[in-house]
Protein backbone atom coordinates (compact mmCIF):
# COMPACT_ATOMS: atom_id res chain seq x y z
CA UNK A 1 0.00 0.00 0.00
CA UNK A 2 2.79 2.32 0.63
CA UNK A 3 3.12 2.27 -3.72
CA UNK A 4 -0.22 2.53 -4.35
CA UNK A 5 0.52 6.04 -6.09
CA UNK A 6 2.93 4.77 -8.65
CA UNK A 7 2.47 2.98 -12.01
CA UNK A 8 -0.78 2.76 -13.44
CA UNK A 9 -3.38 -0.82 -13.64
CA UNK A 10 -3.26 -2.82 -16.38
CA UNK A 11 -7.02 -1.69 -18.47
CA UNK A 12 -8.51 -5.55 -18.64
CA UNK A 13 -11.22 -5.85 -16.39
CA UNK A 14 -9.98 -10.15 -15.67
CA UNK A 15 -6.32 -8.08 -15.04
CA UNK A 16 -6.28 -5.00 -13.08
CA UNK A 17 -2.66 -5.68 -12.03
CA UNK A 18 -0.96 -3.08 -10.92
CA UNK A 19 2.22 -1.92 -13.12
CA UNK A 20 5.21 0.37 -12.54
CA UNK A 21 6.06 0.17 -16.06
CA UNK A 22 2.21 0.32 -17.58
CA UNK A 23 2.99 0.28 -21.42
CA UNK A 24 0.23 2.53 -23.79
CA UNK A 25 -1.33 0.94 -27.12
CA UNK A 26 -0.24 2.81 -30.08
CA UNK A 27 -3.72 1.95 -31.88
CA UNK A 28 -6.48 2.66 -29.09
CA UNK A 29 -4.09 4.97 -26.35
CA UNK A 30 -5.08 2.84 -23.52
CA UNK A 31 -2.48 1.34 -20.83
CA UNK A 32 -2.11 -2.08 -20.89
CA UNK A 33 0.12 -4.53 -18.35
CA UNK A 34 2.96 -6.65 -20.73
CA UNK A 35 1.32 -9.43 -20.80
CA UNK A 36 -2.09 -7.61 -22.29
CA UNK A 37 -0.31 -4.91 -24.62
CA UNK A 38 -0.50 -7.30 -27.27
CA UNK A 39 -3.41 -6.08 -30.04
CA UNK A 40 -4.53 -9.97 -29.51
CA UNK A 41 -4.52 -10.20 -26.13
CA UNK A 42 -7.15 -6.65 -25.49
CA UNK A 43 -8.89 -7.17 -28.54
CA UNK A 44 -7.73 -3.94 -29.99
CA UNK A 45 -11.11 -2.19 -31.21
CA UNK A 46 -8.30 -0.49 -34.04
CA UNK A 47 -6.43 -3.49 -34.95
CA UNK A 48 -7.91 -2.53 -38.41
CA UNK A 49 -5.76 -0.18 -39.13
CA UNK A 50 -2.99 -2.42 -39.07
CA UNK A 51 -4.40 -5.05 -41.10
CA UNK A 52 -4.64 -3.51 -44.81
CA UNK A 53 -4.04 -5.66 -47.55
CA UNK A 54 -2.47 -4.17 -50.86
CA UNK A 55 -3.00 -5.37 -54.25
CA UNK A 56 0.10 -7.82 -55.38
CA UNK A 57 1.11 -7.20 -59.11
CA UNK A 58 1.41 -10.57 -60.81
CA UNK A 59 3.96 -9.74 -62.90
CA UNK A 60 6.42 -7.91 -60.48
CA UNK A 61 4.98 -9.11 -57.39
CA UNK A 62 5.00 -5.71 -55.87
CA UNK A 63 2.23 -3.89 -54.14
CA UNK A 64 -0.17 -2.16 -56.30
CA UNK A 65 -1.48 1.61 -56.13
CA UNK A 66 -5.10 1.34 -54.34
CA UNK A 67 -6.25 4.29 -56.08
CA UNK A 68 -5.70 3.19 -59.48
CA UNK A 69 -4.54 -0.47 -59.19
CA UNK A 70 -1.91 0.26 -61.53
CA UNK A 71 1.78 -1.37 -60.84
CA UNK A 72 5.39 0.66 -61.63
CA UNK A 73 5.93 -1.73 -63.83
CA UNK A 74 2.71 -1.15 -66.24
CA UNK A 75 4.23 0.10 -70.11
CA UNK A 76 0.91 2.64 -69.77
CA UNK A 77 2.35 4.02 -66.98
CA UNK A 78 5.92 4.32 -68.08
CA UNK A 79 4.44 6.16 -70.88
CA UNK A 80 2.76 8.35 -69.17
CA UNK A 81 5.17 9.64 -67.07
CA UNK A 82 7.34 9.59 -70.01
CA UNK A 83 4.98 11.97 -71.48
CA UNK A 84 4.21 13.97 -68.37
CA UNK A 85 7.42 14.42 -67.48
CA UNK A 86 7.73 18.23 -66.47
CA UNK A 87 7.62 17.96 -62.96
CA UNK A 88 6.42 21.26 -60.66
CA UNK A 89 8.71 22.85 -58.65
CA UNK A 90 6.45 23.89 -55.29
CA UNK A 91 7.72 21.41 -52.79
CA UNK A 92 3.90 20.04 -51.96
CA UNK A 93 2.92 19.73 -55.49
CA UNK A 94 3.64 16.43 -57.31
CA UNK A 95 1.74 17.85 -60.52
CA UNK A 96 3.55 16.75 -63.57
CA UNK A 97 2.78 18.47 -67.20
CA UNK A 98 3.08 17.43 -70.78
CA UNK A 99 5.00 20.77 -71.65
CA UNK A 100 7.78 23.38 -70.24
CA UNK A 101 6.24 25.45 -68.16
CA UNK A 102 8.59 27.98 -66.89
CA UNK A 103 8.70 31.31 -64.40
CA UNK A 104 9.56 34.13 -66.68
CA UNK A 105 11.08 35.59 -63.39
CA UNK A 106 13.01 33.00 -61.61
CA UNK A 107 13.57 30.21 -64.79
CA UNK A 108 12.16 27.40 -62.83
CA UNK A 109 9.59 24.25 -63.81
CA UNK A 110 6.13 24.89 -62.51
CA UNK A 111 2.57 23.48 -63.35
CA UNK A 112 -0.32 25.62 -64.70
CA UNK A 113 -1.70 26.38 -61.27
CA UNK A 114 1.61 27.64 -59.65
CA UNK A 115 3.05 29.01 -62.99
CA UNK A 116 2.32 32.72 -62.03
CA UNK A 117 4.42 34.33 -59.72
CA UNK A 118 2.06 35.32 -57.33
CA UNK A 119 1.42 31.68 -57.08
CA UNK A 120 4.78 29.86 -56.31
CA UNK A 121 5.69 32.97 -54.29
CA UNK A 122 8.45 33.50 -56.37
CA UNK A 123 11.52 34.72 -54.67
CA UNK A 124 13.25 36.75 -57.30
CA UNK A 125 10.09 38.67 -58.03
CA UNK A 126 9.53 39.50 -54.67
CA UNK A 127 13.68 40.83 -54.29
CA UNK A 128 12.54 42.42 -57.96
CA UNK A 129 9.79 44.49 -56.08
CA UNK A 130 11.09 44.94 -52.79
CA UNK A 131 14.50 46.66 -54.83
CA UNK A 132 12.08 48.75 -57.19
CA UNK A 133 10.11 49.89 -53.63
CA UNK A 134 13.46 50.58 -52.27
CA UNK A 135 15.01 52.57 -55.88
CA UNK A 136 11.80 54.31 -55.77
CA UNK A 137 11.71 55.58 -52.09
CA UNK A 138 15.51 56.51 -52.78
CA UNK A 139 14.92 58.53 -55.89
CA UNK A 140 11.74 60.40 -54.20
CA UNK A 141 14.45 61.57 -50.95
CA UNK A 142 16.86 62.03 -53.50
CA UNK A 143 14.27 64.34 -55.28
CA UNK A 144 13.27 66.50 -52.10
CA UNK A 145 17.28 66.62 -51.12
CA UNK A 146 17.62 67.76 -54.44
CA UNK A 147 14.82 70.22 -54.47
CA UNK A 148 15.33 71.69 -50.83
CA UNK A 149 19.39 72.64 -52.24
CA UNK A 150 17.92 73.91 -55.60
CA UNK A 151 15.73 76.28 -53.40
CA UNK A 152 18.67 77.17 -51.11
CA UNK A 153 21.46 77.43 -54.23
CA UNK A 154 18.32 79.64 -56.13
CA UNK A 155 18.07 81.89 -52.67
CA UNK A 156 21.62 81.96 -52.59
CA UNK A 157 22.08 82.88 -56.12
CA UNK A 158 20.05 85.64 -55.64
CA UNK A 159 21.19 87.22 -52.89
CA UNK A 160 24.36 87.15 -55.12
CA UNK A 161 22.98 88.05 -58.48
CA UNK A 162 22.36 91.20 -56.45
CA UNK A 163 25.50 91.65 -55.02
CA UNK A 164 26.77 90.85 -58.30
CA UNK A 165 24.54 93.72 -59.75
CA UNK A 166 25.76 96.13 -57.58
CA UNK A 167 29.44 95.64 -58.11
CA UNK A 168 28.60 95.52 -62.00
CA UNK A 169 27.18 99.18 -61.94
CA UNK A 170 29.75 100.83 -59.61
CA UNK A 171 32.53 99.23 -62.01
CA UNK A 172 30.14 100.21 -65.35
CA UNK A 173 30.33 103.54 -63.42
CA UNK A 174 34.19 103.90 -63.01
CA UNK A 175 35.09 102.76 -65.94
CA UNK A 176 32.94 105.45 -67.74
CA UNK A 177 33.93 108.31 -65.20
CA UNK A 178 37.76 106.93 -66.26
CA UNK A 179 36.79 106.97 -70.05
CA UNK A 180 35.42 110.49 -69.89
CA UNK A 181 38.64 111.59 -67.90
CA UNK A 182 40.72 110.50 -70.48
CA UNK A 183 38.69 112.09 -73.31
CA UNK A 184 39.42 115.47 -71.06
CA UNK A 185 42.85 114.57 -70.62
CA UNK A 186 43.39 113.92 -74.70
CA UNK A 187 41.32 117.11 -75.80
CA UNK A 188 43.55 119.38 -73.33
CA UNK A 189 46.55 117.79 -74.77
CA UNK A 190 45.35 118.41 -78.14
CA UNK A 191 44.72 121.89 -76.84
CA UNK A 192 47.61 122.62 -75.46
CA UNK A 193 49.89 121.01 -78.22
CA UNK A 194 47.57 123.23 -81.00
CA UNK A 195 48.50 126.08 -79.03
CA UNK A 196 52.19 125.48 -78.45
CA UNK A 197 51.94 124.73 -82.11
CA UNK A 198 50.13 127.96 -83.18
CA UNK A 199 53.18 130.05 -80.63
CA UNK A 200 55.90 128.23 -82.37
CA UNK A 201 54.62 129.30 -85.54
CA UNK A 202 54.24 132.98 -84.76
CA UNK A 203 57.68 132.89 -83.29
CA UNK A 204 58.56 131.74 -86.61
CA UNK A 205 57.32 134.30 -88.84
CA UNK A 206 58.21 137.85 -86.17
CA UNK A 207 62.15 137.65 -86.97
CA UNK A 208 61.08 137.62 -90.65
CA UNK A 209 58.57 140.76 -90.38
CA UNK A 210 61.37 142.82 -88.74
CA UNK A 211 64.21 141.73 -91.21
CA UNK A 212 62.32 142.75 -94.29
CA UNK A 213 61.44 146.15 -92.78
CA UNK A 214 65.32 147.12 -92.41
CA UNK A 215 66.03 146.15 -95.67
CA UNK A 216 63.24 148.50 -97.26
CA UNK A 217 64.04 151.24 -94.77
CA UNK A 218 64.14 154.63 -97.66
CA UNK A 219 67.66 155.54 -97.97
CA UNK A 220 68.16 159.36 -97.08
CA UNK A 221 69.67 161.81 -99.86
CA UNK A 222 72.69 163.15 -99.39
CA UNK A 223 72.33 167.17 -99.32
CA UNK A 224 75.21 169.94 -100.14
CA UNK A 225 75.28 172.37 -98.01
CA UNK A 226 76.48 175.82 -99.44
CA UNK A 227 77.92 178.48 -97.72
Amino acid sequence: MEFSTLGQHCSMKTCNQLDFLPMKCNLCSIVFCKEHIKYEEHQCPSFYRKNVEVPVCSSCNNGASLRNRECRCDPSLKKREKVYSYKCSVISCKQHEAIEVKCYKCSKRFCLKHRFPDDHKCQRFENIERSVKISSDTTIECTRNTNTIVENKNQSNNATTTEDDKLLALTVQLSLNRIAQEENDFLLAKALQESEQEETRRNRATPMVTTSNSNHRPKRKKTCSIQ
